[in-house]
């Protein structure tokens, strides 16, 4: 349910978006606010907290942004606080993002691996990704050891698994069930 709403926000910003012709400053807003309070512990236990006025949050927001974001992204916060679902704000920013990003052709592909890889190696699993999806692709990666080698690529709800866990996972099945 949470996800629906946040969705319904976020497609009403991205399609007021388009309407104006302001997709980029929209997208460079979201951004800044999504990832100015994303990690801050503080302000999003004031975001969540009972005892604090919706008022008293969109305030701080206002204050916070007022020379950095349009009045359309002030209306948004401000809709959002006055119906209390500033818990959701996060997942509604967020969703604006992956809107922005799918309407671009830009995706994100998320590269585990054992051991951290070099750029030139990240550039050519992008290249390779970009060429095959046709999109532009944002790679972000990090290391599991766990997996013993290989990787794991997640891209567009795709997971491409050739990690060596994994492998021996599957020759350990295939010599149990014969």
């Amino acid at each position: 349910m949470a996800k629906l709403i946040s969705k319904r926000y976020a497609v009403a910003l991205f399609e007021l978006a388009k309407e104006t012709d302001k997709i980029d400053l929209f997208n460079n807003q979201v951004e800044l606010v999504y990832n100015s309070i994303k990690d801050d512990k503080e302000f999003l236990t004031v975001l969540n907290h009972p005892r604090i006025s919706g008022g008293e949050k969109f305030n701080l927001f206002k204050n916070i942004y007022k020379d950095n974001i349009s009045e359309e992204i002030l209306g948004l916060i401000s809709i959002v606080v006055k119906k209390n679902r500033e818990t959701e704000i996060l997942e509604i920013l967020e969703t604006f993002l992956e809107l922005v990003r799918d309407y671009k052709g830009i995706t994100t592909a998320y590269i585990h691996s054992a051991i951290a890889l070099t750029d030139e190696q990240l550039s050519k699993i992008k290249e390779n990704l970009s060429k095959n999806l046709n999109k532009e692709i944002i790679i972000k990666a990090d290391v599991k050891p766990e997996l013993i080698g290989g990787l794991v690529i997640n891209v567009d709800g795709k997971v491409i698994d050739n990690s060596i866990k994994t492998n021996l996972e599957n020759i350990k099945k295939s010599l149990i069930n014969n």
